[in-house]
């Protein structure tokens, strides 16, 4: 009894309880481990690299990846889409003006709106016989028929007409009722007349699916190639400001002291310049070089790419790498100046290591997660900025489309046409968003301090 009794253990000592525990054990818990759970006591995993570890976060972020398979969507839409589809952005498809992405035939449209005339045109030549009879029956009586009189009538008859619900107008007339009693379907795309012919003939014929606009230009197309401009003009806005402001701003914070003083003093003054002023004065100085550069003697691809570009769109270019990057180079210089303390660069500099490999090799690798941020949210700043110009008129030059250029043109018919203001303004803002939101992801899974 006694051997089995167990020892009491004081309540508030914090020694283990030894005694007890022995007491606990078998004969089994002291024998000698297997070949097989020394294998599995300590598991060999593979090492994960630092890309492969910032990817396996970013997979779990599922609206990081929404976002980025938005991103490729919007990629192929702009970049493969235009090769799939038959239609060139300045094409003009004659008789295939102000299509609708959904909408009856041209030759089933022009049957129902002769009907229409038909039945109007004969409610007025009605009126027009009852005025004749009616001035010949007062001249019969030798009564006078005037103005007046005639107004009178063509009151009277329009009234009968609304109260017998007999007289209908051009608006009044229910078109679907038309096209139902003409037995006509309707056609989910657009195509003109000329399609039609081909499309019976047993051509293929691709639709319009966004319809076209006032020149029988594709819409599709022309959003594709509006996306192409918008997004190659953010990508190469943000290559600019990653490369000029990374390195101007690491240098600025490594270096510190007067040098970081007279370069800040730049920063500074770059800011109090107005963006919109900068590209509008450049490419009034550039048109005219640009014009002359153009019609010069001989040819090349270098002049065809200046030709389609325009004086706009390259001013544009210059005014990203001249002002954007001030923005990162801030951003930048601040984790400089705190990560240039740390122990390693201390251990770095002491072994000889120079200035630009310290920068290179241990302070914007630290840096990754603030870079790539401040340069994802830079794509749909300098998107937003070329369509706003475009908007303006002052962007890319036509014929080559822009998002923005689509809005303007779209606003002359928006109450008739509203699908041509929405599909360049829905595609936008989608573009802006999915950009904004991986962003947001990347910085998550590639800042160290964030490591679960």
């Amino acid at each position: 009894m006694a051997e089995n009794k167990k020892i009491k253990k004081c309540p508030v000592s914090l020694q283990p309880d030894i005694e007890n525990l022995l007491q606990e054990m078998t004969a089994d818990d002291f024998a000698p481990a297997s070949s097989q759970e020394k294998d599995n006591f300590i598991q060999d995993r593979q090492s994960v690299s630092y890309w492969k570890d910032a990817w396996r976060r970013l997979k779990k972020n599922v609206v990081a990846m929404v976002a980025l398979g938005v991103i490729i969507f919007l990629f192929l839409f702009a970049f493969l889409g235009p090769v799939l589809v038959p239609y060139g952005y300045d094409e003009f498809n004659k008789g295939a003006e102000n299509l609708y992405p959904t909408h009856y035939t041209l030759e089933d449209q022009k049957r129902v709106d002769e009907e229409i005339a038909a039945r109007t045109q004969s409610e007025v030549v009605d009126v027009d016989a009852m005025i004749e009879k009616a001035k010949a029956e007062a001249e019969a009586k030798g009564e006078k028929f005037g103005r007046k009189e005639e107004a009178i009538l063509r009151a009277k008859a329009k009234t009968a007409a609304k109260d017998t619900s007999n007289n209908e107008t051009e608006e009044d007339v229910d078109q679907d009722a038309i096209r139902k009693e003409l037995g006509i379907k309707k056609h989910i795309f657009g195509y003109s007349n000329a399609e039609l012919e081909r499309k019976a003939a047993g051509e293929k014929v691709f639709p319009h699916v966004f319809g076209t606009d006032m020149y029988g230009r594709d819409i599709l197309v022309r959003v594709m190639y509006g996306a192409r401009v918008s997004m190659s003009v953010g990508v190469f806005a943000a290559l600019l400001v990653l490369i000029i402001g990374a390195l101007y701003g690491s240098i600025s914070g490594y270096c510190g002291g007067k040098v970081d003083a007279v370069m800040q003093r730049i920063v500074e003054l770059i800011y109090a310049v107005p963006e919109m002023l900068v590209v509008l004065l450049i490419a009034t100085a550039l048109k005219p070089i640009l014009t002359d550069y153009v019609n010069s003697a001989g040819g090349g691809p270098m002049k065809s790419f200046v030709n389609v570009l325009g004086p706009n769109l390259i001013s544009m270019f210059i005014a990203f790498g001249l002002l954007y990057w001030v923005t990162m180079s801030r951003i930048i210089r601040g984790q400089v100046l705190q990560l240039k303390q740390q122990e390693y660069v201390t251990a770095a500099r002491a072994l000889g290591a120079s200035g630009g490999r310290i920068i290179r090799r241990h302070l914007l690798p630290n840096c990754i997660g603030q870079i790539v941020v401040t340069t994802c949210l830079q794509i749909p700043s300098a998107i937003f900025l070329e369509s706003f110009l475009s908007y303006l008129g002052v962007g890319v030059s036509a014929p080559l489309p822009s998002l923005g250029s689509m809005a303007t043109d779209a606003l002359s018919g928006m109450y008739t046409y509203t699908y041509r203001l929405i599909v360049p303004s829905v595609i936008l803002s989608i573009m802006i968003l999915a950009f904004n939101l991986f962003g947001d992801g990347l910085r998550d899974a590639l800042d160290p301090k964030l490591k679960k």
